[in-house]
């Protein structure tokens, strides 16, 4: 369990798949030997929020309690991920890909990988989309008699979550099982790095949403 107390440089340190977390929080500067009370203090951040980030990416069997996770601050980080997810682990990925397809230019089983990919960031893309436009803004709204007995949005967010996380396993069993001979290994474990932890952070980014805002969302629509 990481508290207050714990210096945030060893912690990252420990888990270094945590340090882009710690950006998307304000916190990857400064760090020095400070504990995560005093960087939170000095970039005057909700030290019980940043915690239950922190522990959530740092373990599978933890979930904040949502009554100490405000809304907007929510929903701010989960922007934030979209927006590295896009600018960052999507362009990773497409260029591991590209580098294999220049050392294999023959190799037509990259296709199918590459056909794979682009399916799958397509959907993906539409569902974050869809958050942000149909989802986030909820958080915000006022809703009448009628808005609060239906909330269709809110329900097929977690078929969605399903859909992403299951194509995204099967994107890196299928590349797994189709490394090309002549593949670059490094380039592959790269590759496979990137995917595993894509994957482990879009099933964290789909626990916040599933078991907390969304819930939170349905208790402003029955209010």
């Amino acid at each position: 369990m990481i508290t207050e107390n714990d210096k945030l440089s060893d912690l990252i340190s420990k888990n270094i798949d945590l340090l882009p977390v710690v950006h998307r929080l304000g916190l990857s500067t400064q760090i020095g030997e400070k504990t995560i009370h005093e960087v939170c203090t000095l970039h005057k951040k909700d030290l019980k929020f940043i915690l239950g980030i922190l522990n959530t990416y740092s373990s599978a069997d933890y979930l904040p309690n949502p009554e100490n996770v405000e809304l907007t601050q929510l929903i701010e980080f989960l922007s934030k991920t979209h927006e590295f997810h896009k600018h960052t682990t999507i362009p990773r990925l497409y260029a591991s890909l590209e580098q294999l397809k220049k050392l294999l230019p023959n190799e037509k089983r990259l296709i199918i990988i590459e056909n794979f990919l682009n399916k799958y960031i397509a959907k993906l893309l539409a569902h974050i989309d869809f958050e942000e436009k149909e989802i986030f803004p909820l958080a915000g709204k006022k809703f009448n008699q009628e808005e609060k007995s239906q909330s269709p949005n809110l329900k097929k967010l977690f078929k969605q979550h399903t859909n992403v996380e299951n194509e995204l396993s099967d994107f890196k069993i299928i590349l797994i099982r189709h490394i090309p001979a002549d593949a670059d290994m490094e380039l592959i474990h790269d590759l496979l790095h990137t995917l595993a932890h894509f994957e482990n952070e879009q099933r964290d980014h789909a626990r916040f949403e599933d078991k907390i805002l969304i819930p939170k969302l349905f208790a402003l629509q029955s209010n």
